[in-house]
Order: C-alpha cells, then sequence, then structure tokens
C-alpha cells in the first residue's frame, strides 16, 4: 500500500533523525526502533540516500558473512541557518548537513533601529552566511526574544525593542529566501543547543538561564523542550522581588522615579542592569577603575573590570548574582532539575558571578533540606542560540515530498 507523501516525509525525517541522534546506526536496528519493516526501511535509506541525505558505509562481515551497513549522514545534504537576537545583538551561523558550523556573522542593533531596520539587519544577516549555492539552503531556525506564537511565525512583543509587537516573520523571510521558516523563543534556542551539543546533552532535566538584555527560562524535562500552553514558559525575567539588602541597590534603576517596593528581575540581575548600575556608580563617584573610562560603559569593560577584581564592580555583580539565586532557587523547588546551565554574556564573568549564586542557592535550598543540582556555565560561547536556531531549523525540517 502506498503511503500518503505527509506520511512518506514524516518517516524519512524520523530516519534522519534517529541516524542524527545515533551515527552509525544499521537498518535493522532503525527497522526495529521504528517498528517497520527492514524492507520497508530499506527503500525509504535508498532513497535518502540517492538524493543525497545519507551516506552508508560497510562495516567488518558479521557472523553470517553478511556486511553489515552503517547509516551517517551526508555534510554536503544541504545546509540550515541559525539567527538569534535580542535588544541589541544578531547572531546568525550556518552549519552543514551533520550539524558542522561552517560561517557566523554578527550585526549590532541600535537603540534608535525602528522594527523595519532591525527585520532588515536579520535579512542581512542571513544573506551573509548563505551557502554559495543559495539552493543548497533548506530552512532557517530563528530564536526571537520574548513572547512568541511559534505556530504562526509571529513574534508578539518584547519590550526592549521599540513598537516591537506582533511583528510577522516567518512569513516575509520564507518568502525571500524560498525556503521553511522555524521560530522559537532565543532562551529556549539556547536550551536546545546545550540539549544537542553542550552540557545538557545525554541529560533528561535541565534549566539553561538566559541573561542577556532580559533573562529567560529554557526549560527541558523528560528530554523534551518545554514551551507551556501559549509557548511562554520560562518568562523569569518579570518575576518580581523585594530589593535586595546592599547599599549598592540605590545604583539600580532611575533615582528620580518613586521608589517601588519592589523589583522586576531582569532590573537587577541582567547585562543591561549591571552595565547601568556601574555607570550611575561611576557618575556619583564612586571609587572603580572604570573611573578612567572615556565614554559609556560596555560590557567588555564590565569583564576587564571583573578579572581585576574592582571591588565596586565584583561587589554590584554580586548583588545580581544574588537576586539570579533566588530566581534559580524557585526554578529548582518547582522543577528539580538535575542541572542548571547559565548563558549568555554574564558567563565571561566567570566565579565572580557563579560562585555567588551558587552561595545563595545552596543557602535557599538548604534551609528547605533540599538538594542542589550542579549549576555550571556554558561554555559554548556567544553564537549558542544562533545554533540551537540552527538546530531547531535541523529538527522540524521535512524532505519535500
Amino acid at each position: 500500500m502506498k503511503l500518503p507523501m505527509e506520511q512518506i516525509a514524516n518517516l524519512e525525517s524520523e530516519i534522519l533523525k534517529r541516524v542524527r541522534a545515533c551515527p552509525g546506526i544499521s537498518r535493522i536496528t532503525l527497522a526495529r526502533d521504528l517498528q517497520i519493516a527492514p524492507s520497508t526501511v530499506g527503500n525509504y535509506v535508498a532513497r535518502l540516500c540517492t538524493e543525497g541525505f545519507l551516506t552508508e558505509i560497510k562495516n567488518a562481515p558479521s557472523e553470517t558473512g553478511r556486511p553489515p551497513t552503517a547509516l551517517r549522514l551526508n555534510p554536503d545534504g544541504g545546509q540550515f541557518i541559525g539567527v538569534d537576537f535580542e535588544a541589541r545583538n544578531i547572531m546568525a551561523m550556518a552549519v552543514d548537513f551533520s550539524d558542522t558550523p561552517l560561517r557566523h556573522v554578527h550585526k549590532t542593533i541600535e537603540e534608535a533601529d525602528t522594527v523595519s531596520q532591525i527585520l532588515k539587519k536579520i535579512e542581512q544577516a542571513i544573506t551573509a552566511v548563505l551557502p554559495e549555492n543559495p539552493s543548497r539552503l533548506l530552512a532557517i531556525g530563528v530564536g526571537v526574544p520574548g513572547l512568541v506564537d511559534a505556530d504562526n511565525g509571529v513574534a508578539l512583543r518584547y519590550k526592549h525593542i521599540k513598537k516591537w509587537e506582533n511583528v510577522a516573520l516567518a512569513a516575509p523571510l520564507a518568502e525571500k529566501f524560498g525556503v521553511p521558516v522555524f521560530l522559537e523563543n532565543c532562551v529556549r534556542s539556547m536550551a536546545l543547543a546545550e540539549m544537542w551539543f553542550g552540557h545538557g546533552r545525554g541529560q533528561e532535566n535541565f534549566l539553561c538561564i538566559g541573561i542577556r538584555t532580559g533573562i529567560g527560562a529554557g526549560i527541558v524535562a523528560g528530554g523534551q523542550l518545554q514551551r507551556g500552553a501559549a509557548h511562554h514558559a520560562g518568562e523569569i525575567g518579570r518575576w518580581r522581588y523585594p530589593w535586595p539588602e546592599s547599599p549598592l541597590i540605590r545604583f539600580f534603576g532611575d533615582p528620580s522615579l518613586p521608589w517601588p517596593a519592589d523589583v522586576e528581575l531582569e532590573d537587577v540581575a541582567s547585562v543591561r542592569a549591571i552595565i547601568g548600575a556601574l555607570e550611575r556608580a561611576r557618575r556619583a563617584k564612586e571609587k572603580t577603575i572604570l573611573t578612567v573610562k572615556s565614554g559609556p560603559i560596555t560590557f567588555p569593560d564590565v569583564v576587564r573590570a571583573a578579572q581585576q577584581r574592582d571591588p565596586l564592580t565584583v561587589q554590584i555583580i554580586e548583588v545580581s548574582a544574588d537576586m539570579l539565586g533566588r530566581a534559580v532557587s524557585q526554578l529548582i523547588f518547582a522543577l528539580n532539575p538535575a542541572q542548571v546551565i547559565l548563558a549568555g554574556p554574564l558567563t565571561l564573568l566567570g566565579g565572580t558571578l557563579l560562585y555567588p549564586l551558587r552561595e545563595r542557592v545552596a543557602l535557599l535550598l538548604g534551609a528547605s533540606d533540599s538538594d542542589m543540582p550542579a549549576i555550571v556555565n556554558s561554555t559554548m560561547g556567544e553564537y549558542n542560540g544562533a545554533l540551537g536556531a540552527a538546530a531547531l531549523a535541523v529538527h522540524e525540517w521535512k524532505p519535500a515530498r
């Protein structure tokens, strides 16, 4: 009986996913795992090989004398592009069919950029990493900051980009580049990158905390990325807390505004919050090596000051770490992860942020006699979200039928 084209595409997609997860898998094992006849698997594998998506390598003969074959992805089967962006940066990366990174590019978003200008920069970033032969591009994944309607390809809203509301992303990009486009929240893209390539590989339950202009959590439970009923899971940056007990807290927020009883997490613990606090402290003539800095403080300045153990910089970072520790503790209580992975620029601060964060989590969990999971910095670098978005495209794409 001939299967409908959609079922054929689904089956071939599942075969490719199994080979991607288990390089060297045999046709017999594939048939057993998929619970279909070996002859049926053989027909689809043969077609995928003919189309250049798979390669077969004959192993040494078995006891029966028949050499088994090992299936692997063909790196030349096509390319995927991942785009990751937030309030100030756009990262794009191209990978081959076996997930090997090929090209990447970084573009800057200016505060005055309009929504249309940002969309143009996203298109330019994709164009910069296109394969020489554009027909080799198979799909694009986009990690979107804030709330996203992934099913309809729309970015719903993000408070750190002006007028960023109900922005259609998937359809215009698909029309321009002629391939399917898949959207995901950018922090969940980071979690996907960790799940497939980083600290989360082989982990069934872990959290990825993405800290940039805003803050979000990518939640992996039971080996599956959790998106929530409306794809809004993990929006922890808007959680509110009482102000930390520190004299330096006066440098967080705008002193001209009424002092609220509590504060959002990302207004104390994000990259934006740390830079802002240090800038206000410098203007208030607080003692710091950043006093000699001409022009606005940048995050590389913060990293250098932390590496030199500038007391003010270290203390400001510790305030942020304390606040992050509160949020991480609540997530641990609720979700019981085996591991918490911190991702984003703040990982460049190393132990200056990580150690006090761990101490706060240990204190809060210890008070309730709860086990503490491993808390680590991601080692995937600034393009981890782009790699995760590319991996999203890899896993959502299906061979055309």
